[in-house]
């Protein structure tokens, strides 16, 4: 039997081992950057394709055009070389002689009573969303870090999202800490409420209530960031955020964002959260938040730390109100802590 690639073009992608393929590129592959470079690596002309449309026809696109311009190994090559090396090693199942493909489909089942033929199990929507299943052991291990805050200032009691980024020290935004109606007065006291969250049966867990030192807060108002250091010890189960190591955010992305929406038990907003825009100060994406989610953490998919969520915006999109949450970008946020020699 001739292999996918050695046939005439167009590309047949009801042969399996292409099928395979193609899926495996459209599940990986999101960032409409990263798939415009790699192309172009293998010598397409990113102009070619309709970006506009889901990832997974732009990879079918991709897929066909080098397959007729005979750069489709090439195109292989580049991705194998890009540094993923589980994504390599199946490449390499399904490019050679015997492929190595999916399970063939079952006998078909006569009692099926749907509007159509059963099939292969598939991506249901225009874009797939598989992530390992250690992104959420991942999200589990950081979020330990991040906590209610009780602030009191004025003599009343508000309440944020904070995580903590030191030794001592708990990160959240400047309208978090800061008074804005009496000069910007620093708040009175903080409590920081650590694993503040529910059981999977949905039962409170007691939270460890760690005091933060009124004295030690500092913060920018232009990027919305504010420290405070702690008096008390922080669990030992909370570790520290990094601020730094995580690729630039961009357009496409998925966010996500560990918080205390309306002071509720720790939550986590990973719906709909692909990122609508990016510019040097803030990124804006569609990932929930209520108030009370002030100060979390935006993590993106390798749980890097991109943005510090801050507040709500209206976006004119097409002539049409777009409604996104926004987060100032961290690098912002870093620079703003290095000046003020907090780190």
């Amino acid at each position: 039997m001739t292999h996918f690639l050695d046939k005439l073009p167009p590309l047949d992608l009801n042969d399996p081992a292409a099928r395979d393929l193609w899926n495996l590129l459209a599940s990986v592959y999101q960032s409409k950057p990263e798939v415009r470079d790699l192309s172009e690596q293998a010598g397409l002309d990113g102009s070619e394709f309709n970006w506009d449309q889901p990832m997974r026809w732009v990879w079918r696109d991709i897929l066909n055009l080098a397959h007729r311009r005979g750069r489709l190994r090439l195109l292989l090559e580049q991705i194998s070389q890009s540094g993923d090396t589980a994504i390599a090693a199946r490449i390499d199942e399904l490019v050679v002689p015997a492929p190595v493909t999916s399970a063939p489909a079952p006998a078909p089942d006569t009692t099926w009573k749907g509007f159509g033929d059963p099939g292969l199990e598939k991506v249901i929507q225009a874009e797939p969303t598989f992530l390992d299943i250690a992104f959420l052991r991942r999200g589990v291990e950081l979020g330990a870090a991040v906590c209610r805050l009780l602030v009191t200032m004025s003599g009343q009691h508000f309440l944020g999202t904070g995580f903590r980024i030191g030794e001592d020290l708990i990160l959240t935004n400047h309208h978090v800490m800061f008074d804005r109606d009496h000069g910007d007065a620093p708040a009175a006291a903080v409590e920081a409420w650590f694993g503040y969250e529910r059981t999977f049966a949905g039962l409170d867990l007691e939270p460890t209530v760690v005091n933060g030192d009124p004295a030690s807060i500092v913060g920018a108002a232009d990027h919305d960031w504010a420290v405070v250091r702690t008096t008390d010890a922080m669990p030992t189960d909370a570790p520290v955020i990094e601020l730094t190591g995580a690729a630039p955010v961009r357009v496409d992305d998925r966010v996500y964002i560990i918080q205390h929406p309306s002071g509720a038990p720790k939550k986590i907003g990973m719906i709909h959260n692909v990122v609508r825009s990016v510019d040097d100060d803030v990124v804006q994406y569609l990932t929930d938040t209520e108030g009370g989610s002030s100060g979390s953490p935006v993590f993106n998919e390798q749980w890097g730390l991109v943005a510090l969520h801050h507040q709500w915006v209206e976006a004119k999109t097409n002539g049409l109100t777009e409604i996104r949450n926004q987060g100032r970008r961290i690098e912002r946020v870093v620079a703003g802590l290095q000046a003020a020699q907090v780190i």
